[in-house]
């Protein structure tokens, strides 16, 4: 029996990092497109969904960005046994609690002076994590309320964004950045206040920038999804 395929394509993400001199104008742009988009934390809380009926307690284990394990979707009391909404990139409540166990950064696009490869886990690299420089608020598009969408046979594409300067005062080299989100809980009927970051998928750029103190950098990461 042979199956024929009548949609071709997969989805993938178009990365773009555009590094601006002081005075706005650009300096250097590095682009590329990435298979397989998706953390093996992603993939985890993807097969989590379809699954929670049937987890024993403990659940579907996850590295947040620190690599500390949690358990999601456990029918058990663990705190994050029933993750509320999903993830969040963007307008993220209690981002700012977050940020405080997390190097000082919420969710978004974080940058990283070290490589990932071979590994699929960020957390073996968060002592790399860039945090002395300031990150601005990340964006989407299209915006809140929308959905990106297409005809049959068509690619749906969408946008995470986000701008950095170097206010560290010394020349940094960026090797990698990581998609980073913000999961959530429902405590009893409540939000609970402290939500862990996860990384969705990290990117090794194709040579490293030398970034220079009061330049800026801006990060462009499109999803192409086949319809």
């Amino acid at each position: 029996m042979s199956l024929t395929v009548l949609r071709p394509g997969h989805l993938k993400a178009h990365v773009k990092v555009t590094l601006t001199n002081p005075d706005g104008t650009v300096a250097k742009v590095v682009e590329g497109d990435y298979d397989d988009p998706f953390t093996t934390d992603f993939d985890a809380m993807f097969y989590g969904l379809f699954t929670f009926p049937i987890q024993t307690p403990g659940g579907v284990e996850i590295h947040d960005v620190a690599d500390n394990v949690v358990y999601l979707y456990s029918p058990g009391s663990n705190i994050y046994a029933t993750p509320y909404a999903g993830w969040c990139f963007i307008n993220c409540p209690g981002s700012s609690n977050s940020a405080t166990a997390y190097k000082g950064i919420g969710p978004g696009i974080w940058l990283y002076k070290s490589p990932f490869s071979p590994d699929n886990f960020v957390g073996g690299n968060y002592a790399n994590v860039i945090n002395n420089i300031t990150y601005y608020t990340p964006s989407t598009t299209p915006g809140a309320n929308s959905v990106p969408g297409a005809p049959y046979g068509g690619t749906a594409s969408f946008t995470i964004s986000q701008q950095m300067t170097n206010t560290s005062g010394s020349t940094i080299t960026v090797t990698s950045f990581a998609v980073v989100v913000a999961v959530y809980s429902i405590f009893g009927v409540t939000l609970y206040p402290s939500i862990i970051l996860v990384c969705i998928r990290f990117f090794d750029l194709s040579s490293a920038i030398t970034w220079s103190p009061a330049a800026g950098m801006t990060v462009t990461v499109t999803y192409q999804v086949p319809n």
